[in-house]
């Protein structure tokens, strides 16, 4: 289950809110989201990471984003690339429980997050590009869809630079 946060500006009326973490069709969006990564979709750094690595693993639950110059906040797939562990074979994963009580996950090839924490390494963090400007971004860690209390909620609203403050408006799945 993931998390609908949000933030609006009290100074310009900006609004933002965007779906955070991963829903029940986890198993058929990780799929998807390779395709399009090994396709180019993305750009050529997970086509690359797909052609070096094909036992590799990403991340891709919801995350959001902010351009560096611009300032814009976008909803995307976090996208970071894995790669095995030394003796680690992922052909060898048999799933025996369902995904989810809705959506079994059955036919499709994915990673789990206790797989991927456990059987993987960080590869290469993705390089999230603006879409507005192509300048860089950076994850903005108020949206996150554990919503820890100690996280600085505030990000700088990009239409007038005021602080804005992320707020849980609710769940999803």
């Amino acid at each position: 289950m993931g998390l609908i946060c949000g933030c609006e500006c009290k100074k310009c009326g900006y609004q933002f809110s965007s779906l955070v973490g991963v829903g029940f069709l986890y198993p058929k969006e990780y799929s998807d989201t390779i395709e399009k990564m090994k396709n180019g979709f993305f750009g050529n750094q997970g086509k690359e990471f797909w052609e070096a690595f094909p036992d590799g693993a990403i991340s891709c639950e919801r995350i959001v984003v902010q351009c560096k110059d611009c300032g814009s906040l976008m909803a995307v797939p976090e996208l970071s690339m894995y790669i095995p562990k030394d003796s680690f074979n992922p052909s060898t994963v048999e799933r025996k429980v369902p995904w989810s009580t809705e959506f079994s996950g059955a036919g499709y090839n994915y990673v789990s997050f206790s797989e991927l924490e456990n059987h993987y390494e960080l590869f290469e963090m993705y390089d999230h590009r603006c879409s507005k400007c192509n300048s860089n971004t950076i994850i903005v860690p108020g949206f996150t869809e554990n919503m820890i209390d100690g996280i600085d909620r505030h990000v700088r609203c990009p239409g007038c630079g005021n602080i804005l403050e992320i707020e849980i408006e609710g769940f999803w799945d």
